[in-house]
Formats: C-alpha cells, sequence, structure tokens
C-alpha cells in the first residue's frame, strides 16, 4: 500500500472518529444533522452532502443538505425504489455511482429541482433494529472525477454512525414526549381530584357512599353532593368525554358552573337546561358532557332526578334484588343549545338504595375477563349490605380491571 492511499484512509477514519464523538456530544438534531453533513463533506472532499428520511408515504425526502447546490423552498421528495437513492433504500445496499447520467437508475428530477449538476455519487441506507431510516449520501469529489471503492467502505461506516446518531434523537424524542404525556396525565389526575369532594354528607336520616377510580388513561369522570339546606340535597355524577388534561379541564369547568347553579327547590330539570346553556359552544370542538342530576327531600323519601346522557341507575332493594331503574335521558350537554331534558320521580322505601356509576364500571371486566355491563353489577349487588359504603366496596371487588375512569354513587334512605 503507497503512502498517499494510507494518508487517504487515515484522513477517512479520522473522520469516523469525528462523527462518534458528534454522536455523544450532541442531542438536538438541529444542530446534529448539518454536522454529519459538513463531516462528510470536509472528510470524503465533496461538493455536497444530503441527507433523505423516510416520510411518513414510506418515500425519501429530502431534510437536510449540505454543499453548493441550490436547494429550493419547496419540499424535495424521492418516491420510493426511484432513483439512487431509492434504489439504496429497496435494497439496503450501499451503492458507488461513477457517473450519475451514465446510469438509469438515477433520478434526474432531483438535480431539475435543484439546477445541480451530479456526476458521481456514494449513496448508503440508515436502517437501524431492522427499521428503514433513510440514505446518506455524497456527491461530486472534489479532487477525482468519481468516488472509489476506499470511499464506499469509508463512507458506509460513517452511515452507520449516522443512522446510530438519529435513532438516538428519536430515542430521546420518544422519552421526551413520555415524560410530558406522563406530566399531562399528572396534572389532570391532580385537577380531577381537587375538584371532587373530599367528604360527603351525612345525616341519620340519609347516607352517601361514593368510589373514584382513574384509568391509565385520564378521563373526565366526576360527582358531587351538595346540602342545599336541612331537609334538601342535590348530587351529580358525571363524565366528560375525552382523556387528558383537556378532559380535566372541562370536567373542572363543568363543577364550577354547576356548583353556582344548585339553589335551594332548583329541580334537575333546570339545572340541567340552565347547565346546558352555560356549557353549550363553550366546550372544545368534538367534547361533551354526560351526566345526572338528582335531588332529593329524606323527611319524604323523594328523590327527582334528571339525566342528560348518562346511563340509568340501579335500584337495589333489601335482600340483593337491583334492577335499571327505567327513565328517559336527553342529549348530552354542549351539543345542542336546547335539551329536552324529562324528570322521573322516585320514593325510596326503607333499606333501599340508589346505586349510581360511569360507564367506565359496565365497560369493565370481571375476573373471568368478561365485559362487566349491567347484568354483572346486578349479579354482585345480590346480598344484603348494611351500609352503603358495603355495596360500593362489593362493586369494586367483583370489577377486576378497568380501561376507563370508574365512578360509584350510592345512596340510601
Amino acid at each position: 500500500m503507497d503512502s498517499v492511499h494510507s494518508e487517504k484512509l487515515l484522513h477517512l477514519y479520522k473522520g469516523l472518529v469525528e462523527v462518534s464523538a458528534l454522536i455523544n456530544g450532541i442531542t438536538e438534531s438541529e444542530e446534529l444533522m448539518p454536522a454529519i453533513l459538513d463531516v462528510a463533506r470536509r472528510v470524503f472532499k465533496v461538493q455536497a452532502a444530503s441527507l433523505f428520511l423516510v416520510n411518513g408515504d414510506g418515500d425519501l425526502e429530502l431534510t437536510t443538505a449540505s454543499g453548493d447546490e441550490d436547494i429550493p423552498g419547496k419540499r424535495i421528495i424521492v418516491p420510493r425504489g426511484k432513483g439512487i437513492s431509492g434504489w439504496v433504500l429497496e435494497h439496503h445496499q450501499p451503492l458507488l455511482v461513477p457517473d450519475a447520467y451514465a446510469d438509469p437508475r438515477f433520478y434526474r428530477e432531483a438535480d431539475r429541482q435543484t439546477g445541480y449538476r451530479t456526476r458521481s455519487i456514494l449513496c448508503v441506507p440508515l436502517t437501524r433494529k431492522g427499521v428503514d431510516i433513510g440514505v446518506l449520501q455524497v456527491l461530486n469529489p472534489l479532487e477525482r472525477a468519481q468516488f472509489d471503492e476506499d470511499d464506499l467502505e469509508a463512507f458506509t461506516a460513517y452511515g452507520n454512525l449516522a443512522a446510530t446518531a438519529i435513532d438516538k434523537l428519536r430515542t430521546i424524542r420518544r422519552q421526551q414526549e413520555q415524560q410530558r404525556t406522563a406530566q399531562e396525565f399528572a396534572i389532570a389526575r391532580d385537577i380531577q381530584k381537587s375538584f371532587l369532594p373530599q367528604s360527603l354528607p351525612q345525616r341519620s336520616e340519609i347516607t352517601f357512599a361514593a368510589s373514584y377510580r382513574p384509568a391509565l388513561n385520564v378521563g373526565g369522570d366526576f360527582y358531587d353532593v351538595v346540602a342545599a339546606g336541612t331537609d334538601e340535597f342535590f348530587f351529580v355524577i358525571g363524565d366528560v368525554s375525552g382523556k387528558g388534561t383537556p378532559a380535566a379541564l372541562l370536567m373542572a369547568q363543568s363543577l364550577s358552573i354547576l356548583r353556582l347553579l344548585l339553589t335551594p327547590g332548583i329541580s334537575p330539570i333546570n339545572v340541567l337546561s340552565r347547565w346546558n346553556e352555560k356549557l353549550c359552544g363553550h366546550t372544545i370542538r368534538g367534547m361533551f358532557v354526560t351526566a345526572l342530576v338528582g335531588r332529593i327531600v329524606p323527611s319524604e323519601r323523594r328523590i327527582e332526578l334528571a339525566s342528560a346522557g348518562h346511563p340509568a341507575p340501579l335500584r337495589l332493594r333489601s335482600g340483593g334484588v337491583a334492577r335499571e331503574e327505567a327513565m328517559s335521558a336527553a342529549p348530552p350537554l354542549g351539543i345542542i343549545p336546547v335539551i329536552p331534558a324529562r324528570s322521573h320521580q322516585i320514593t325510596l322505601e326503607p333499606g333501599e338504595r340508589l346505586v349510581f356509576f360511569t360507564d367506565g364500571l359496565t365497560e369493565s371486566f370481571n375476573s373471568a375477563r368478561t365485559p362487566l355491563e349491567i347484568a354483572g353489577i346486578e349479579k354482585l349487588l345480590q346480598e344484603n349490605f348494611p351500609t352503603a359504603s358495603d355495596v360500593v366496596a362489593a362493586l369494586e371487588r367483583g370489577e377486576a380491571a378497568h380501561r376507563q375512569d370508574v365512578t360509584i354513587l350510592v345512596l340510601g334512605l
């Protein structure tokens, strides 16, 4: 091996060491990608270097370029399998092209768009863990008419380092996105928790018990019980469509509005109507609220209900007989300006209870990994329960797994 050849190889592999250092020292693609191309131009002594990445359509899109070529503002797309870069990606093979215009695979459209004249090409595929990332190429050696096999061998190693760099950056971005998502969920859970009641009214003539269990993907379940006087209580259970922080924020907004509407003597129908007026036109597009509002007068054992798209409660009689209460429901809140709500009256007998829940309970799974549904809930309630809290506990035990928030509210007179 002559000294000139040895010196050339030494120069090439010093460049690889420099790229390796870049990969370990830069964590932003805006800095790393141009740096990789700049080093490629300098080490391989070329006019231009370019990086094409696989886009969402599976084609190659010019992402970064460094050199003498005039890159226009519009996107440069090379269809998969077309041109030198498309062939390299398709066949997962590095390629040395001594004379671009003599090679039928050469995609002349890229030159036409840039006004550049390509003579000789080195192009290598970028893959990591079996996934196609894109291709890296250098164009037109400065001191020679064309590239040679030594250039191709060194540039192939260079491409492997570039693929490692891109994969590293994508991994970092995924981790950052996961951290942001986790933070969003934590914020959403804190919002939900802060708006849910810390305790429920407890009187000798009426009892309440509730449970809220969030899913991994935060939703917008809520409930509340408000004493409007010594012989009047309001309660609500509901669910905001959607997940994450938007649902938690709408849940907080909805409960804040509702609490302002709950004045002594107001009927659940009027509550829903006014609540809907406040929400309609102010919700995020596609989001809505299902809710069931109740008013209780314990001395008369009378309960008045009104529902906006929410599941009907179960009426639990002594002896463990639970049946779904037959009641109509208006459309969910926040969709249409006026909702045709209807009132539903119930007089509870001694020992009877009402069991309210969100659809997360009916859509959860029992220990046999089958959906619980209404029939499964009724089966779980086939026994005598000393307290409302015992009813909640039985439903929690029977519901083995859930994908959505699950909220339960039980009352008894």
